[in-house]
Formats: C-alpha cells, sequence, structure tokens
C-alpha cells in the first residue's frame, strides 16, 4: 500500500516538533546555569537598601528604603521620604513696572513641605529573564505624613506716616494676607524670611505603582518607579488664598532608586 505524500510530511513536521520540544528545555537549563557567574551574582540575598531621586506632579524630592528581601516574589520596604509640594494654580510672574524686581507667585500662603514614613511591598509580576532585561514588580506603601507650612513672604511697597505727618513709600516684607494695604510687588523675599512661625499638619497617605528594576548586578539595585499616591490632612494644607481649606492631594509619582544588596552575618 503507497502512503500518501502528504501524510508522510505531516509525520515528519510532527516528529520535528517533538524533537524541538524535547531539546529546547535541556538547552534553557543549561544556559540558565550560573555555576560560570562570580560567587556575589549566585547568593541569594536578604537586605536591599536604596536611595532615590523623585519628580511628581506637584513637586519634587528625595529619600529611601531599608527592605528586607521576604522571597524570590516579595520584599518588604520601611520607606522614608521628603518632597516639595505645590498647588496646580501657581503661576509665577514678574513686576515690569518696577526696576530690580523678583519673581512671585501672586496669591501664595505657604511653601510646604511634605515628610512622609510609611511602610510597604513590592511584589514580581514578571522575572528578568536569564540573559538580562527588565524585572517588573507591583508596589503598594502606606503610612504617616507630616506637612510643614513656611508663610510665604512678599517684598510689598506701602505707604506709611512718618513723625512729620507726611506719608512716604516704604518696602516691607508681608505675606498675602495684608495685601489690602499694598500699592505694589516688588517681588518674593528671601527664603528664609518666615521659617521661624512654621506650622505642622500631620496626615497620612497610601500610594500604589510598578517598579522596573534594570541593574545588570544582583548586588546592586538600579530602578525605576511610577506610583499614585493619595494623600489626606485632616487640618488642611492651605497653599493658594483661593485654595485655603484643601486637605486632599493626589499626585503622580516617578522615582529613580539606586542601592545595593546584601546579607548582614
Amino acid at each position: 500500500m503507497k502512503v500518501p505524500s502528504q501524510l508522510v510530511r505531516r509525520m515528519l513536521l510532527l516528529t520535528l516538533f517533538v524533537a524541538c520540544c524535547l531539546f529546547l528545555p535541556a538547552q534553557n537549563i543549561e544556559i540558565q546555569d550560573e555555576s560560570g557567574k562570580p560567587l556575589e551574582e549566585r547568593i541569594v540575598y536578604s537586605n536591599q537598601n536604596s536611595v532615590h531621586l523623585a519628580i511628581h506632579s506637584q513637586g519634587f524630592g528625595l529619600g529611601f528604603k531599608i527592605g528586607r528581601i521576604k522571597t524570590i516574589d516579595k520584599t518588604v520596604n520601611w520607606e522614608a521620604e521628603v518632597v516639595s509640594l505645590h498647588s496646580l494654580k501657581e503661576i509665577k510672574t514678574i513686576n515690569v513696572t518696577e526696576y530690580f524686581t523678583r519673581p512671585y507667585v501672586y496669591g501664595k500662603l505657604n511653601s510646604v513641605f511634605v515628610a512622609r514614613f510609611g511602610y510597604g511591598q513590592e511584589n514580581r509580576i514578571f522575572g528578568k529573564p536569564y540573559w538580562g532585561g527588565v524585572e517588573t514588580r507591583w508596589t503598594y506603601e502606606f503610612g504617616a505624613s507630616l506637612a510643614l507650612l513656611k508663610p510665604y513672604y512678599y517684598y510689598v511697597s506701602v505707604y506709611q506716616q512718618g513723625n512729620d505727618g507726611n506719608y512716604q513709600e516704604v518696602i516691607e516684607e508681608q505675606t498675602f494676607d495684608n495685601s489690602g494695604q499694598w500699592l505694589g510687588i516688588i517681588g518674593k523675599a528671601a527664603f528664609t524670611k518666615g521659617i521661624g512661625e512654621t506650622k505642622f499638619s500631620p496626615g497620612a497617605h497610601a500610594s500604589v505603582g510598578l517598579s522596573f528594576e534594570f541593574g545588570k548586578q544582583r548586588t546592586r539595585v538600579q530602578a525605576i518607579q511610577v506610583k499614585a499616591i493619595a494623600e489626606g490632612f485632616p487640618m488642611g494644607v492651605p497653599i493658594m488664598d483661593g485654595q485655603r481649606n484643601k486637605w486632599f492631594y493626589l499626585t503622580l509619582h516617578l522615582s529613580y532608586n539606586w542601592g545595593s544588596r546584601f546579607n548582614k552575618y
């Protein structure tokens, strides 16, 4: 009986497919063998510390993480960072009718910095391929926040009555609450003005995001993290005159993280 040529071709293709399925796993095992790598690249580490620089939709900042590697898929972190917080309504301007003026933000009440302290986790979604590449993790973090509100001062010109009963123009440093008696704004006062009047507003925050680890060495941390942060302050954080009672902020956060992995003996 003559076997159809089409059936022969199908049998050959099936045999080739089965052979490839049996051969490729062996190849992967051989390629992923780490016996030729340096010792420090084959150790499983328990600690992961890093620092980061960040920019977000309403400011910038810096911070650090102290991490413990629980499993290959999970790392827990204790985090701390300080960021500036600006209002989306801030518009920097300058008085072009005066000489020697400085840029300022009209209507600004406070310069705000937020200190955050929290606990978080990184959970692996996609591991890094054996040839290198990027490891993807989803992250979450929550904890306490403390806003520092330093009054924002302006150099302004006002009329004052002298001892002789005549009025003359003088330059003073004032906050926006005194704007009713201004003749004009010369510019923003020195940042140090008002530090002694700084107030505090406690709050809380929570975040969720993604981390992309691209470091080539297992002992080094190099990652880009993107996350959204929701933050609330029951006492409010007034930044601009038209938002005196604003207490909730939602920001998008991008940071570059670098550090090291190690064991404590």
